[in-house]
Formats: structure tokens, C-alpha cells, sequence
């Protein structure tokens, strides 16, 4: 296994434990099934933001153009 998907595998565990606890204080569950995106290199999604509209339960990430 190699050094990058390791970081990229202890990355996602850790960010699904702080989504659960952000669902749990806030009430706002995700259902996403194939709607992951994974960083290839640190500080690729720096510049990211999200767009969330209420109303459709649309929420998704916005990249900047390069």
C-alpha cells in the first residue's frame, strides 16, 4: 500500500468522524452515493466552497478556475 493512499484512507476516516459529529450538533444528515471527491495532493481543495441550496437539498463543492 502506498504512502498516498494510506494518507488518503486515514484522511477520509477522519473526515467521516467530523461529519458525524457535525451531523449530530447540527441535525443536517448527508445521502451521497458516489459523490466523493478525493484530493490527489495536500492542499488541492484549499480554495474550495460550497454552493447549498435549501430549498432542492442540493449541496455540492465549487473549484475555482485555474
Amino acid at each position: 500500500m502506498s504512502t498516498q493512499q494510506t494518507t488518503t484512507e486515514t484522511n477520509y476516516r477522519q473526515f467521516i468522524a467530523e461529519l458525524t459529529a457535525l451531523t449530530r450538533k447540527y441535525g443536517v444528515a448527508i445521502q451521497s452515493v458516489g459523490g466523493v471527491i478525493l484530493a490527489d495532493a495536500q492542499g488541492e481543495f484549499s480554495d474550495v466552497s460550497y454552493c447549498a441550496d435549501i430549498s432542492s437539498g442540493d449541496l455540492y463543492p465549487e473549484f475555482p478556475e485555474e
